[in-house]
């Protein structure tokens, strides 16, 4: 009796041309991976949706099902990710932002707590609104202010409510005048008319206006018989303090410190300067919003809240922010007050600095990572807002709530710490944390130092950090020597070993870089703008025209770099589209990659090489034996091996063209 044949192989289903049954039979032996890559090969990205959610990769299942057409899917999948999982939320984020759902990404970063990440991705979307909400929840008020102006600019549905929204942070910031002035524009529209009066009485009672408050709140009495007919009891409805007071009425405070303004917000509290009436000098109160019995994730702040006192108590160096008293029991950290603001600040103020600058900012925090880690600490989060200056313009390292104790062999544990644009790749991929990544964290921090710019500026921040190369700073600003580059290179390296073996040693290399007069660059900035993005790409460039429309070179945003755009005089009909995604399938490193096809079907984007363009055969017979692993998948296109075939020569082997010829 004969034996059943063996059912083919993953190898032999492939080698035939059937990538989905292949797909089918990888799936079936559990390598999952394996059969998404087989799937993708064909196009079949909503089969592969599943397959992603079962291996736990969330990030790829979006991007899958983006693939296929699906954006409702892709959002399904992207809100019920585990926001826990920070690592996973920045791939997300990313996958989102390269196809252009700003939106999504910023949804995600929001629910993850990433304020700062969400409100960049909510600007690009065109939601100044949202993204000022999240800067003012990260203490970023003059950037929030900036947003909600171009709200009320713009005139647009939110425009109402972002006035409110900067008349009550006004008003918190003591610039009442210009508070009552936004609240009087957002009474206007209906919807935000009742809002915007109730807090105008408490910036009339702070400008010692109590008859124009009155009359304000009769007014809210008419339209809202449930509210008091009394300015004070209004204002008393109003939570929020006013910064002229000089106190906040929600804080409870040691008296020996009088409370004179807010300094900024973020995930652990805010902070204030304070007059420490007791030793008679100005100070900086860090007060967490969570004291020790609380739970969740107002636990973990308090944990990394005494993780900073530990840590900053230990150090006394000139070029550490000075911790003066540590109140762990009622959530206060006294600190050094630095009155001359932040790096971030002066870099969103004035862009690039002076070569002079940098290098000297430089050795003062690297002498303060020295002495850190002397201490067996690593910082974890060094960036351009932790660096603060005194007003001789010192330059101090502060913020040591990402530190790092003890054991410079640890892991990454709770997810990811820092702003993703200055994490180490070993940070990103939950590797060991040693010095190295300070190194890192401050080599990003220089280059935007001297450039206007971090060296990667997304939105892939994972893939530019673990895979693509330091850019040049001498081409971002003309003028400055290859020290530069040698250093900051050097800093960046992907692999810690590779960096500088301690922070004196990147102080040497430093110390070294010449100072000569260099143009600056124009000012850029990370992050959120004052008003809308501007777009600096240069203009559509013509090539000429195909047999269907117009061919041009343009770059595309989301990958920054050239891409051939077909602009078509008609959409392409059914039997065309079904022929341009099966050559997006085919892809490979010899054949034009398509990628993409715009949803009105008037426009392809083909990836734009650089090469000699030959016949094939005008080849040379190994290159053309190169190309013979392409022709089953090409030929059912009409791509076969015809002599005229069109054909590029690169330094990596020929590349068989799919984007149409010019017509001469």
């Amino acid at each position: 009796m004969a034996e059943n044949p063996a059912p083919p192989s993953v190898e032999d289903l492939v080698a035939a041309g059937d990538y989905a049954g292949a797909a089918a039979r990888a799936a079936d032996q559990g390598d999952l991976g394996r059969a998404i890559t087989l799937l993708e090969r064909v196009w079949r990205f909503a089969e592969a949706v599943p397959l992603a959610l079962q291996l736990g990769d969330a990030p790829m299942a979006i991007r899958l099902a983006l693939d296929a057409r699906d954006p409702e899917r892709a959002r399904q999948i992207a809100e019920a990710l585990d926001v826990a999982n920070l690592g996973q939320v920045a791939r997300a984020a990313d996958v989102l932002a390269s196809r252009g759902h700003h939106e999504m990404a910023a949804q995600v970063q929001a629910r993850a707590g990433l304020d700062l990440q969400a409100a960049a991705h909510y600007q690009r979307a065109g939601r100044p609104l949202a993204a000022a909400n999240l800067l003012e929840h990260a203490g970023r008020f003059l950037e929030a202010g900036r947003l909600y102006e171009q709200a009320v600019r713009e005139a647009g549905p939110e425009g109402p409510q972002a006035g409110l929204a900067l008349g009550r942070l006004l008003g918190r910031l003591g610039r009442h005048h210009e508070a009552a002035r936004a609240l009087q524009v957002a009474a206007r529209d209906p919807e935000s008319r009742v809002p915007a009066l109730r807090r105008l009485c408490l910036e009339l009672l702070a400008l010692d206006l109590p008859a124009a408050a009155q009359e304000i709140a009769s007014r809210l009495h008419t339209l809202d018989a449930h509210l008091p007919s009394s300015a004070t009891d209004i204002a008393a409805l109003e939570t929020e303090p006013s910064a002229s007071t000089g106190a906040d009425q929600g804080l409870a405070l040691p008296r020996r410190f009088r409370v004179l303004h807010a300094l900024g917000a973020g995930s652990l509290g805010r902070v204030y300067a304070a007059e420490d009436e007791l030793l008679g000098r100005t100070v900086a109160l860090k007060v967490l919003s969570a004291g020790a019995g609380a739970e969740g994730p107002e636990r973990q702040a308090f944990a990394r809240f005494l993780r900073e006192a530990e840590a900053s108590s230990r150090l006394q160096h000139p070029h550490i922010v000075r911790v003066y008293e540590v109140r762990p029991e009622e959530g206060i950290l006294v600190m050094e007050h630095m009155t001359g603001g932040t790096l971030a600040d002066r870099l969103g103020e004035q862009g690039a600095l002076s070569p002079a600058s940098v290098r000297r900012l430089a050795l003062e925090v690297l002498a303060g990572l020295e002495a850190a880690h002397a201490h067996g600490i690593v910082h974890r989060d060094v960036k351009p807002a932790n660096i603060l200056f005194d007003g001789a313009g010192n330059a101090k390292l502060g913020d040591f709530g990402a530190a790092h104790l003890l054991d410079f062999g640890q892991t990454q544990t709770g997810g990811l710490i820092g702003t993703l644009a200055y994490l180490s790749p070993e940070q990103i991929t939950g590797g060991k944390i040693g010095a190295a990544a300070d190194i890192y964290a401050l080599g990003t921090t220089l280059f935007e130092a001297l450039t206007g710019q971090p060296p990667f500026v997304g939105p892939d921040f994972t893939t530019q950090h673990l895979g693509q190369a330091c850019p040049s700073v001498a081409q971002r600003r003309p003028g400055l020597s290859a020290a530069y580059d040698q250093v900051l290179g050097r800093a960046l390296e992907k692999s810690p070993e590779a960096r500088f073996a301690s922070a004196a040693a990147m102080a040497e290399a430093i110390a070294a870089w010449p100072i000569t007069p260099v143009p600056s660059p124009p000012a850029a900035t990370s992050g959120v703008d004052s008003g809308p993005p501007q777009d600096n790409r240069p203009p559509p460039r013509l090539v000429g025209r195909t047999q269907r429309g117009r061919l041009f070179v343009v770059v595309d945003p989301r990958v920054r770099r050239p891409v051939l755009r077909e602009e078509l005089d008609q959409p392409l009909p059914p039997d065309a589209v079904a022929q341009v995604c099966a050559l997006a399938a085919v892809g490979g490193p010899h054949v034009q990659r398509v990628l993409a096809l715009e949803p009105d079907l008037r426009a392809i984007a083909f990836e734009a090489i650089e090469g000699e363009e030959l016949c094939l055969h005008d080849l040379l017979p190994d290159e053309r034996r190169v190309l013979e692993t392409c022709w089953p998948a090409l030929v059912p296109l009409g791509l076969g091996l015809l002599p005229e075939r069109r054909v590029l020569r690169t330094r990596n082997g020929p590349v068989v063209l799919v984007s149409p010829p010019i017509r001469r």
